[in-house]
């Protein structure tokens, strides 16, 4: 017994035992300082490796690939990643993770540092107390920072608009937020934007905030001319989108995050269409329509008073009715907020009645010419007196707002007419004695030219060339004729002398001249004295 205990007692067993408890320490150690082990999902695992790609927060490594798989239905790959210790807080349902490599956007090129480093895992913790070991990676890293404070809104559009994420969000030309989102929905035809308004900014989303795309340049035509307006630096290297609250509408109450709005196509579509209250009517016009679009301007006196709705007006009518389309409707919208500051009340009911009393006072519409070179038509309202008073109708569910022909369709019409008739005017026949008067001129030029080669042989023989001095000289005989005879020359005397000698000459010879007219023989016999005429009363 002694034998055996001695060899039990024998130190060199120790080591052994020593060796067992420092690797039994160091697996304890090892797994007291590993973190949880998590998987996340990405759609290509391009530029990542298995035991050397870092996980990162702040620039600082929380972890590390370990293993990179394939899905069960090979669509994505798996990254099983080994956290530090002390990161189960990090790990939560809100958190994101993505891929950070060189990229080149509209935001300009980030990652670069990648080049050389090689491409990392970026967490950004979540607020949620909620813990998960299963994410899916972002394929774009997210616009906004999780800290920065400011409201995310939702914007909706039904029109073709060249936005993406990133794109910049302005008011009055500073940028104040960032498209987050961008989604198109199937179902409804419409595109959504996720947008995020950085504090304090936030604070200018009210209920009558309007947005509206900023072009990088864009035209408007005004009374006085073409307005040219040019956008910021962002918004001509692509598309923008800006907001305000349109001029003369009160701001309203503030929103809250995640607040819908619509996105218009520009900033007059957004101040003209931005009114949500008004009174609809259905014009019936017996006039093309052509020109006339959703968004015209309903004007009173070139004050906009309303908006055109829908050109032409789609009722869907009752099949059974059979009836010809012979008058086109047109649905507008009276907006009294327009009008706001201008009149003492708005309210849309005290308003219906205003209208009513109006129409039976005259009140109609037709349709006029904003701009006759791109064929642009508005509805005009005006006063005629002398139209008579109708009773109101209705249209599939709306008033009818009374209409008039316009004098814009009457000189249409006047116009087709004068070209009809120069239509039917014998052009042909004109154009043939208009060749024919062309003709004979040409003939007649043919003659004239040759009377005038003729004129011009006889003006070059001699005689021809000294008769200007022949006229000159029988000019200046005759100056010096006339010289003898003015005011105080001798010839003038005498000749004014010979002219009184004839005068007391013809005094003389005129008793001789009477009695030779009274008595023809009174040369050859003498004259008897005749007695004076005695008057006489009547018997």
């Amino acid at each position: 017994m002694t034998h055996w205990t001695g060899k039990l007692a024998s130190p060199i067993w120790l080591v052994p035992i020593l060796a067992a408890l420092v690797a039994g320490w160091m697996v304890w150690q090892e797994r007291d300082q590993s973190g949880p082990q998590i998987i996340v999902e990405i759609k290509d695992a391009e530029g990542l490796q298995a035991g050397k790609t870092a996980v990162r927060v702040r620039n600082v490594d929380v972890g590390q690939v370990t293993q990179i798989t394939l899905s069960d239905n090979f669509e994505t790959a798996e990254l099983h990643i080994e956290m530090n210790a002390d990161t189960g807080s990090m790990l939560v349902d809100d958190s994101q993770f993505w891929v950070v490599k060189p990229r080149i956007g509209r935001r300009g090129i980030s990652g670069l540092n990648t080049l050389l480093s090689g491409a990392y895992v970026q967490l950004e913790p979540g607020e949620s107390k909620q813990p998960r070991d299963h994410f899916t990676a972002l394929e774009q890293p997210p616009v906004t920072d999780a800290d920065t404070n400011g409201k995310r809104i939702v914007l909706r559009s039904d029109s073709a608009a060249n936005i993406v994420v990133g794109d910049s969000v302005q008011y009055r030309g500073v940028t104040v937020g960032t498209v987050e989102q961008v989604d198109f929905s199937v179902e409804a035809r419409a595109t959504t934007y996720q947008v995020f308004i950085k504090s304090p900014y936030d604070e200018l989303l009210t209920e009558n905030t309007r947005f509206w795309l900023q072009r990088g340049v864009s035209f408007r035509w005004k009374p006085d001319g073409v307005d040219v307006s040019v956008g910021s630096v962002e918004s001509l290297l692509g598309a923008g989108i800006s907001f305000g609250v349109p001029n003369g509408q009160p701001l309203g109450e503030p929103m809250q995050a995640m607040a819908e709005f619509e996105l218009f196509a520009s900033e007059e579509e957004a101040e003209q269409q931005g009114y949500s209250r008004g009174i609809d009517y259905v014009l019936l016009l017996d006039e093309s329509v052509d020109g006339l679009a959703a968004g015209s301007p309903v004007m009173f006196k070139g004050i906009r008073v309303g908006t055109v709705v829908e050109v032409p007006f789609r009722w869907q009518p009752d099949g059974n009715r059979g009836q010809p389309l012979r008058l086109i409707p047109v649905l507008i919208r009276y907006e009294p907020d327009r009008l706001e500051g201008l009149v003492a009340s708005t309210n849309l009911a005290r308003w219906r009645e205003h209208l009513n009393r109006f129409f039976e006072q005259g009140l109609r519409a037709s349709i006029r010419a904003s701009n006759i070179f791109t064929n642009t038509l508005y509805v005009d309202l005006r006063f005629y007196p002398d139209e008579e008073a109708i009773q109101q109708d209705t249209f599939a569910g709306y008033p009818v707002m009374p209409t008039i022909v316009s004098n814009f369709s009457r000189l249409e019409e006047k116009l087709n007419s004068i070209l009809d008739t120069l239509n039917n005017l014998p052009l042909n026949q004109s154009v043939n004695q208009f060749t024919e008067a062309m003709a004979s001129t040409d003939d007649t030029a043919e003659q004239i030219k040759a009377l005038t080669e003729q004129v011009k042989i006889i003006v070059e023989q001699p005689g021809w060339q000294s008769l200007p001095q022949s006229l000159e000289q029988s000019v200046k005989r005759l100056n010096g004729i006339l010289a003898d005879f003015e005011s105080g020359s001798s010839s003038r005397a005498q000749l004014e002398r010979t002219l009184q000698n004839l005068e007391a000459t013809s005094r003389d010879l005129k008793p001789l001249v009477e009695t030779l007219r009274r008595k023809p023989n009174a040369l050859l016999f003498n004259t008897e004295a005749e007695d004076d005429p005695e008057p006489k009363a009547n018997d």
